[in-house]
């Protein structure tokens, strides 16, 4: 039987600061921590956990006639709706070394770098789980059968495409936002940004000079613009003459509901050497509960530069 070379910590490792941080560094990446509701958020221990919610099914309208010949009064609806379930299953660890935890631990400047990098490579991972499962729920999918090429002479009225679908869908109110108040999302990635920026005065101003880490960019239209580095995108040749192949999502917050907690950091002893094993973990999972306020198309790019 082979030895481990690995030994239970002897002191110094507080793992609720590291959490914290961690969950702190968490809110502020990621494309989709603006879009996706918490509502019914509980508490997370393990992956295989549950979250249970209510949605409440639909209303229809009845004419009222009491006078008519043979009226019979009043069809009463149950709209007591769905019990959902949303399971955690997802499970993300990241395990490192660092030569003294306790050293680390004293500087609030590298535990906020570890911490910070942590999360970015969480969120990642998070980004393209949600960007996915969205993409498969979505209630309405443009261009299934063969992507639309994309150019900055049509890109605008593709985004007019997708406004029309959610509004026809009635996931925006007349007021232009979703049931929760907030503005629909637009999230695409940095070639569809390029092409927008290409196509006029309109699409430049929009975006304004400065990316926001929250990964939100700018609005156009009704929609809040949201950058996310995680689709996936098939991508063929190279330079200038290189086509991408992606999946463009407009969205409201009453899409999706999700759920995420780091369940576990700690830290363990080299026995062969005097540094440290640090390693957590993030547990998460999300529902798409309202696939009518998802409308996604598939498109095709080229022509970019490099």
């Amino acid at each position: 039987m082979a030895t481990s070379n690995i030994a239970v910590s002897t002191g110094g490792f507080t793992p609720e600061i590291w959490s914290e941080k961690i969950n702190i560094f968490l809110d502020k990446y990621g494309a989709y921590n603006d879009i996706v509701n918490r509502k019914y958020e509980g508490e997370i221990k393990d992956k295989g956990d549950k979250v249970y919610f209510y949605s409440i099914g639909t209303l229809e309208a009845q004419e009222y006639t009491p006078n008519a010949s043979g009226y019979t009064g009043l069809d009463y609806q149950d709209p007591q709706g769905k019990k959902h379930s949303l399971v955690v299953d997802q499970q993300w660890a990241i395990p490192f070394k660092v030569d003294d935890i306790k050293k680390v631990q004293s500087n609030i400047d590298l535990v906020n770098k570890y911490t910070e990098r942590m999360a970015i490579t969480f969120s990642n991972k998070k980004d393209a789980y949600i960007h996915g499962k969205a993409v498969t729920n979505a209630g309405t999918k443009l261009h299934t059968d063969s992507p639309y090429t994309i150019t900055k002479d049509n890109v605008w009225a593709e985004i007019c495409a997708l406004q029309r679908v959610l509004t026809r869908k009635n996931a925006i109110t007349k007021n232009g936002v979703d049931y929760s108040g907030k503005r629909p999302a637009l999230v695409i990635t940095p070639e569809f940004q390029e092409i927008m920026n290409q196509s006029s005065n309109y699409f430049a101003n929009a975006f304004g000079d400065r990316v926001l880490r929250t990964g939100q960019i700018g609005h156009i239209g009704i929609f809040d613009v949201f950058l996310d580095t995680n689709i996936d995108t098939d991508k063929t040749g190279t330079g200038s003459s290189a086509s991408y192949s992606q999946t463009i999502l407009a969205l409201t917050s009453d899409a999706i509901t999700y759920a995420e907690q780091i369940t576990k950091t700690e830290t363990l002893r080299d026995i062969k050497d005097f540094g440290d094993y640090v390693r957590a973990l993030n547990t998460y999972g999300c529902e798409v509960v309202n696939p009518d306020c998802i409308v996604s198309t598939k498109i095709t790019m080229s022509g970019l530069t490099a």
